[in-house]
């Protein structure tokens, strides 16, 4: 199985947040994807390996490395990006097998 995590920290998360997490929603329930989690930071206690400052967390679930890639060439994944891409300060991916 492949875990795909994004992070993404904003540049105006008062007024996109909920339009991004909405369209995470969106490309979570496709097809290739077996599931998914979006959320934002949780209010654990503070530490010095803890990273908070993101704003938004997706976690999306593929069973194997195919359905991975078929997910990003999706349409539907290409038009998150393009739609939302303006309101992303930075972006950050992590992927790991288990």
């Amino acid at each position: 199985m492949i875990v795909h995590q994004v992070f993404f920290w904003l540049h105006q998360p008062d007024s996109d947040l909920n339009d991004v997490m909405e369209g995470c929603r969106t490309i979570g329930s496709l097809a290739s994807a077996k599931d998914y989690l979006v959320g934002v930071p949780a209010k654990t206690p503070k530490r010095d390996v803890i990273e908070d400052s993101y704003h938004i967390a997706l976690t999306v679930y593929f069973e194997t490395m195919a359905d991975h890639d078929l997910y990003q060439e999706d349409a539907d994944h290409l038009k998150f990006i393009a739609d939302h891409k303006h309101k992303w300060a930075k972006v950050q991916v992590f992927d790991f097998d288990v």
